[in-house]
């Protein structure tokens, strides 16, 4: 009877757990906390595929000593790299009004990151023996595995303290629940300590992970259901923060809000099921084509907001063009009615001309119903032609 290996058993169901996340999260949520909510995931899994494959290559060192060099390497390089995506995603569900002093404390994370891969990096180029290496086939700790190693589980206390210290900039619905991530990796930590021959870390953010996604990812009030991005609720939460922000710090913002054009004849050709993929398509043509910082959410309808810190007119101009380009390609594609596009209204909210969020929106409303008209003019004019 073979005997499988209690490391093995850990890394499999954890891996499956991880990938069960990914997929479930995909569907979920488009938003800016999904994306880091799945940075972590990623990157653990990928450490957890490291690690396997490096235990394979030490038990194997006639053969495959290598893919333990290649495992270990890896672990040692994303190992801080873990940390700092959940340091990014706990940042998240913070406002922006304290955001200085944190910025200066995820600085110090970063700096760690980049210098435990320059310096991991050196070592095994040129096989300095740092923080590990091989001889005769066997695994020792290099000279500063353990300055490392103390470091590394200093940072994942620091994540904690950085939780507590800055606990008051949460949303009071999250204040506790968001601990939840930090205490479980702290006790993986730990536990790895004891149980040399099974990775606890790992299995520990994993189970973060799985409790984040029940309260948080999967539950998000503020997540429209269908597309992935922030609901009407959302949206106006999220508008009035940037208004608070704009008006306390002096700096401006932007605001887009867009219509489908001729959306209904989606629905009536094709079927009710067709429109809903077109309204999942805009939301990730919107999402990929802002950048990460930006709120993107479905206002209603076929109808779409944006809400972001460029300010330039011109860029603006073109990543609306951009979109409607990606639009038309998706409508050819599909073949969807060629009328159907996008109208847009935006506009620069200024910090001093303390407009409230109702009259901002109205704003953009007829702005964006200005050129609806445009359009349906420009197309009466093209049928009586």
């Amino acid at each position: 009877m073979v005997e499988i290996p209690s490391w093995l058993v850990l890394n499999f169901f954890t891996s499956f757990l991880l990938i069960l996340l990914l997929v479930f999260q995909n569907k979920t949520s488009r938003l800016q906390k999904g994306r880091k909510y799945s940075a972590i995931l990623t990157c653990t899994l990928i450490l957890l595929i490291s690690e396997s494959i490096g235990r394979v290559g030490e038990y194997n060192p006639d053969n495959l000593l290598f893919l333990a060099r290649i495992g270990y390497f890896l672990i040692f390089i994303l190992d801080p790299v873990d940390i700092l995506f959940a340091v990014n995603y706990v940042d998240c569900w913070m406002d922006n009004e304290n955001s200085r002093p944190r910025k200066r404390f995820k600085n110090a994370f970063r700096a760690f990151a980049i210098a435990n891969g320059v310096f991991v990096t050196l070592s095994s180029f040129f096989r300095l023996r740092w923080f590990f290496y091989f001889e005769d086939g066997l695994y020792y700790r290099g000279s500063l595995y353990i300055i490392r190693a103390l470091l590394v589980m200093l940072f994942i206390v620091l994540l904690l303290v950085y939780t507590v210290v800055f606990r008051k900039d949460f949303m009071s619905e999250y204040k506790n629940m968001i601990l939840v991530l930090q205490l479980f990796s702290l006790l993986g930590a730990i536990c790895q300590v004891f149980f040399y021959n099974m990775d606890t870390t790992y299995a520990g953010i994993s189970l973060g992970c799985l409790v984040l996604f029940f309260f948080f990812q999967s539950n998000d009030v503020n997540i429209d259901y269908l597309s992935g991005v922030l609901n009407r609720r959302g949206i106006d939460i999220k508008l009035d923060e940037m208004i608070k922000n704009s008006q306390s710090s002096g700096k401006n913002f932007a605001a887009i809000m867009m219509d489908l054009d001729n959306f209904k004849t989606i629905n009536d050709t094709f079927g009710h099921e067709e429109g809903d993929k077109a309204i999942k398509q805009m939301a990730d043509i919107l999402t990929n084509s802002f950048d990460e910082d930006a709120s993107i959410g479905r206002f209603g309808g076929d109808e779409f907001f944006v809400i972001t810190d460029n300010v330039s007119k011109i860029e603006l101009d073109m990543i609306i063009n951009e979109v409607r380009e990606k639009l038309a390609h998706i409508r050819d594609k599909r073949g969807w009615d060629k009328n159907v596009d996008i109208s847009c209204g935006y506009s620069i909210y200024v910090s001093t001309s303390n407009m409230a969020r109702e009259e901002f929106s109205e704003i953009l409303d007829a702005l964006m119903y200005n050129e609806k008209e445009e359009h349906h003019k420009n197309m009466e004019q093209l049928v009586g032609d």
